[in-house]
């Protein structure tokens, strides 16, 4: 019996000690797993050093574009072209010359006839050349107004270009800033799982946080490259051209209502500016088809070479001259009938067309007004209540999660808080920061100098 029990014993003490060898290995094995574990999911980070991009400033990119960018180069060829239209349409046609060469000389009384030459220049109803040079001015008035609207269109999309570069350059930052706290808080994870006080599942959480925010960080790059190669579009550049980061923009004021920005872009807008100038040359248009019914003179001058005569006469012989005076008769009613009319629809039509531009106009300044009213009011509320409210939550937690007072799913949770604040404030002042460039381009003019002006004037 005794023996039996001293094998039973040795089998008890042998079974403890297997079970002990176990735990330890499954305890190592599993420490090793998480740190492999941790090397397969962290992504190693470029350590090819890059040169810090140089800062950009928006008011450099607009004075290169305006002297760069293609289309405002070739609106501008347009303006000049359209000025030089005066000088063509006021002009009097080409005189004509001409010489009659006599076969069989024309036999006269006091001599043949032997050559003619002669020389005539058409001369418009006056007010026609006037009508026609008033309605070649309004359409360089147009001209010059197209390309006032191209230059602002092309600042307005550079502008807003700039911004979303500040935007993912800022994103950037903030994710770099998530990224390292991320990683601080995987240390302190691991650490607890290193001294069972904590689990696994908090260290690849931690690990997949970081990841994620790896993801966010190479697309917001992407972007970057992207809106660095429009930039480059619009400033005549190599798409591969580096392009240096945004400054900080400030913050716009508003200092004006709605009523009086709409009241400005009715006076200064580009496209009111050629639609009104458009109207004007529809006017000119009508009129000239009135004159229509006023014939046109054609005056000339001819001189004809004669041979010697039969006679005694003291003419006999002599060259004769005369000064012709023409002008057409204008009777086809079926030609100058329709004309008019077509002048006249005309005139409806760029009315009609002056009201739609004033009616889009109306409509742009009020939506780009509110859309810069409530992202800005709300770009301030994450800036001055969100964000500092979501910052001492994080770090309050973190603290706790350090001395093991809350669970890691409520650490995560504030760093999830605090980082789409940040980014949600970035954003929402991005976007009122483009709302304000819209609106400045709805206007026509730049609502700070305008400012500035008013209070010089005060």
């Amino acid at each position: 019996m005794k023996s039996r029990e001293r094998v039973t014993m040795k089998k008890f003490i042998l079974g403890e000690k297997l079970t002990i060898w176990a735990l330890a290995f499954i305890f190592i094995s599993s420490i090793n797993g998480s740190l492999a574990f941790s090397k397969e999911v962290e992504i190693p980070a470029n350590k090819s050093a890059e040169k810090p991009a140089q800062p950009l400033r928006l008011e450099d990119l607009i004075e290169y574009a305006k002297q760069k960018s293609p289309e405002i180069i070739a609106s501008q060829a347009e303006w000049l072209a359209a000025k030089k239209r005066i000088w063509i349409d006021t002009s009097l046609p080409d005189p004509m010359a001409g010489l009659d060469l006599m076969g069989d000389m024309v036999e006269t009384r006091v001599g043949p006839q032997e050559n003619r030459f002669m020389v005539s220049q058409e001369i418009p109803f006056p007010a026609k050349l006037w009508e026609k040079g008033k309605m070649a001015n309004s359409e360089a008035k147009a001209a010059y107004a197209r390309y006032q609207a191209v230059e602002r269109d092309v600042t307005n999309r550079l502008t807003k270009l700039y911004y979303e570069l500040y935007f993912t350059d800022a994103s950037i930052g903030v994710i770099e800033e998530i990224k390292g706290l991320l990683k601080k808080i995987q240390s302190v994870a691991q650490a607890r799982y290193s001294n069972m006080s904590g689990s696994q599942r908090d260290v690849a959480k931690a690990q997949a946080e970081v990841s994620m925010s790896l993801e966010k960080l190479y697309m917001l790059k992407q972007e970057r490259e992207s809106v660095s190669a429009m930039i480059n579009a619009i400033l005549d550049q190599d798409p591969m051209s580096p392009v240096g980061t945004a400054v900080l923009p400030g913050k716009p004021v508003l200092k004006y209502s709605l009523i009086e920005l709409v009241n400005l872009s009715i006076q200064n807008r580009p496209e009111v500016k050629e639609a009104e100038a458009m109207v004007a040359k529809s006017g000119y248009a009508k009129r000239l088809a009135q004159l229509a019914y006023f014939p046109d003179l054609n005056i000339g001058f001819e001189y004809t070479q004669v041979g010697s005569g039969t006679t005694t006469e003291s003419m006999d012989g002599k060259d004769s001259w005369m000064f012709p005076l023409r002008f057409n008769l204008p009777i086809w009613q079926n030609r100058i009938i329709p004309e008019i009319q077509e002048a006249k629809q005309m005139v409806e039509a760029r009315n009609a067309k002056l009201r739609e531009v004033k009616n889009t106009t109306f409509f742009e300044v009020k939506d780009a007004y509110f859309r810069f009213d409530s992202a800005i009011k709300v770009s301030d509320l994450y800036d001055e209540a969100v964000i500092p409210q979501a910052q001492i939550a994080l770090s309050a937690d973190q603290a706790g999660y350090e001395a093991n007072k809350i669970d890691f799913l409520n650490l995560l949770d504030s760093e999830r808080v605090y980082f789409n604040a940040k980014l949600s404030q970035i954003q929402f002042f991005t976007e009122a920061l483009k709302s304000y460039s819209d609106l400045v381009r709805s206007t026509g003019v730049d609502l700070n100098e305008i400012a500035h002006e008013g209070v010089k004037k005060s």
